[in-house]
């Protein structure tokens, strides 16, 4: 999975409530999550990656004097179909490499390894977007560590199943840290029935010191009124800002697909224009998007992996559009909250030190 300076790229990773499912479904699911359970060859993992700035040897990597510290425990555990999965790499000292070697479920290791020049590789600080979240807050997510990150992506040749790969990295000065293992598994696309169909965006509830409010679609909320000077210094009331809730939906298809839109509208205050004419005068936005991609499920951490290949922006009047080719995805990163209440898909979220919360509903069509 690529780190792309115009794109946004790490998985949606939300945490999704279990749900009744009717037995064919069920039947559909449990078949996926069989199919993930099957245990990949080391070598055919091995001769299917595609590792840039990396180089396939025949063998073992050098024995290490563990000199140097690896720390790759906040790494993920799932990878996913063309994409791949990324290695968070983080050592008290300036590593320059890596190698990597495939394992099977069985304990077999591959009869090759990578090593891997982590400045052609690598990369850090990926920024993620709220997908689900407040639609008023569009404001990306950077992250804050300093950690560096292997990507490892995958051909066509690479199935649903599991492997385990074991890491070790070095310096200039040949330090090589001890090895460290994780074991991953290879989803299918789709593979949670309780979400297939239409979700269309009806409300959302923001709630603050104790006190909720609640926007529903087509409403428009302004912010506080503040005294705003004329040019002829008469003074009046003025909100700098109104934004209108918009229509949105997301569809999750049975064979893993999914597609999704929304709108929004805003009006932000021309405050020179307003001065000279004494009234509230505003530039009007417009902010749509459209776009499509694949899911998957994880049934062991039940969590929901959403991917986006194409995507369309429309913001005040301009439009950028946006293909990508497996490996290269944009996808969405949300925090936990996500669950199915009745006829409801419900995303939830709340900072106790700031005494807020928020919460949007999505109807099943």
């Amino acid at each position: 999975m690529k780190n792309n300076l115009k794109t946004l790229v790490l998985a949606l990773l939300v945490v999704f409530a279990a749900c009744s499912k009717d037995e064919t479904s069920g039947n559909d699911d449990q078949a996926i999550e069989e199919l993930e359970n099957t245990s990949l060859q080391a070598n055919d993992v091995a001769d299917n990656v595609v590792i840039q700035g990396g180089t396939k040897n025949d063998g073992t990597p050098p024995t290490p004097n563990e000199s140097i510290s690896l720390d790759i425990s906040s790494s993920s555990n799932v990878a996913l179909l063309g994409e791949g999965f990324n290695v968070s790499i983080n050592s008290d000292a300036s590593v320059t490499g890596a190698y990597l070697q495939f394992k099977s479920d069985d304990g077999s290791v591959s009869d090759s390894y990578y090593d891997i020049d982590l400045n052609a590789n690598s990369s850090t600080g990926k920024s993620a977007r709220k997908f689900f979240g407040n639609k008023r807050n569009k404001t990306l997510l950077t992250s804050k560590n300093d950690e560096r990150t292997l990507d490892v992506d995958f051909n066509a040749n690479i199935e649903p199943g599991t492997f385990c790969y074991v890491i070790c990295v070095y310096d200039a000065e040949g330090n090589i840290s001890a090895p460290q293992e994780v074991c991953v598994t290879v989803e299918a696309w789709g593979g949670n029935s309780a979400v297939v169909g239409k979700w269309n965006f009806v409300k959302e509830e923001e709630t603050f010191a104790g006190e909720t409010s609640t926007s529903l679609v087509g409403e428009e909320s302004c912010s506080e009124p503040f005294e705003f000077f004329c040019d002829n210094q008469d003074m009046i009331q003025l909100s700098y800002s109104c934004y209108t809730t918009g229509n949105a939906f997301i569809t999750f298809n049975e064979d893993g697909t999914f597609e999704f839109a929304s709108n929004d509208a805003s009006r932000i205050l021309d405050q020179e224009a307003s001065a000279s004419e004494c009234s509230a005068i505003y530039e009007e936005y417009e902010d749509n998007s459209v776009g499509s991609g694949q899911w998957a499920y994880n049934s062991d951490s039940q969590k929901f992996i959403l991917v986006i290949y194409q995507v369309e922006y429309t913001y005040n009047g301009q439009t950028e559009t946006y293909t990508y080719e497996p490996g290269e995805a944009e996808a969405f990163v949300e925090t936990d909250g996500l669950s199915v209440e009745g006829n409801f898909l419900v995303y939830s979220e709340e900072i106790e030190a700031e005494e807020y919360a928020y919460k949007v509903y999505y109807e099943k069509e």
